[in-house]
């Protein structure tokens, strides 16, 4: 039997079976605390070729069995702690040239001027934090950040009368502790006039916008280990949104009155789209999609990720 295939199986029906669990509430498992250890991966597939060129045939497909299975159960035993339990694995990777502790907990506060735009784009980026849209202001742009480490910037610039703003976390200015997410916050407010493209990138993390009341062109995520709740509105004529993640929890939140329609391309994944109808090109649509004057088109991609999209 070839070793390869053992590893391979195993690892399968262990993240197959957290989903599983998850699922159903069975357990409840924090895929932050584990993602930045995928390279284990490589490491026993190492072991596996030294071992089936060195070692006993015979013994070597068990041999590999029990390393993997010992390995997969650490790292279950890693996730199914919060992020406040610093368990075995409780990594810090630090800057001590740009950190310091008198730094800690000091909050940041952003603003731009609204300047009667019409079109306007925000891009996003950063990490291990939890980003939340659920307010409006007379501004075009404000963020209260609370952080437990790293500093964040906005600039703005103009391109083709679109207003282009970005909101970043400054690279190598970073002590991050995966286990202190939760007390890593921003909070975003956007202006209700203009209308929005929005682009999240983030590594790891947490990302709940309520875009119901604005005006969104386009909203594109990009996540590794994170989780993304949107509430998409009915305000403009066509909205498309993007998903492309690694290992996600995303929920999707779109207006009865409007068509929607999804297009996934992941294999591994779950899927629950509540209220959609299978074509038989694969893709998914509300019975109202050919009708409807607003239309949201949905475009999902992950590994091993879990889609979930609902009407409201």
């Amino acid at each position: 039997m070839k070793t390869g295939k053992i590893i391979w199986g195993m690892i399968y029906i262990f993240i197959g079976s957290i989903f599983l669990l998850d699922n159903f509430n069975v357990i409840d498992f924090y895929w932050v605390s584990v993602w930045r250890f995928w390279p284990v991966i490589f490491i026993l597939i190492g072991i596996n070729m030294l071992l089936s060129r060195f070692g006993n045939k015979k013994l070597v497909p068990a041999l590999v069995a029990a390393i993997t299975l010992v390995t997969l159960g650490l790292i279950g035993y890693q996730g199914s702690r919060p992020n406040n339990d610093s368990g075995w694995m409780s990594f810090q990777f630090d800057n001590e040239d740009s950190w310091n502790d008198s730094t800690r907990n000091v909050p940041s506060y952003f603003i731009e001027p609204f300047t009667g735009a019409r079109k306007a784009e925000l891009r996003i980026q950063g990490g291990a934090t939890r980003f939340k849209l659920q307010d409006t202001t007379s501004s075009l742009f404000e963020a209260d950040v609370k952080r437990q480490f790293a500093k964040y910037t906005l600039t703005k610039s103009i391109s083709d009368s679109v207003e282009v703003l970005n909101f970043r976390m400054r690279n190598g200015e970073q002590r991050l502790h995966l286990d202190e997410m939760e007390n890593n916050e921003t909070n975003i407010r956007l202006n209700l006039s203009p209308v929005w493209d929005i682009r999240i990138e983030m590594g790891a993390g947490e990302a709940i916008f309520d875009l119901a009341p604005y005006k969104v062109s386009s909203l594109k995520f990009e996540g590794g280990a994170a989780s993304f709740e949107a509430k998409i509105g009915s305000l403009q004529p066509l909205t498309n949104v993007t998903v492309e993640a690694g290992v996600a929890n995303v929920e999707i939140d779109v207006p009865s009155e409007s068509g929607c329609r999804i297009v996934v391309d992941s294999g591994l994944s779950s899927k629950d789209f509540i209220g959609f109808i299978k074509q038989s090109d694969g893709t998914y649509e509300t019975s109202n999609y050919r009708t409807a004057a607003k239309k949201i088109n949905i475009s999902l991609k992950g590994g091993l990720s879990s889609f979930e999209v609902r009407k409201y």
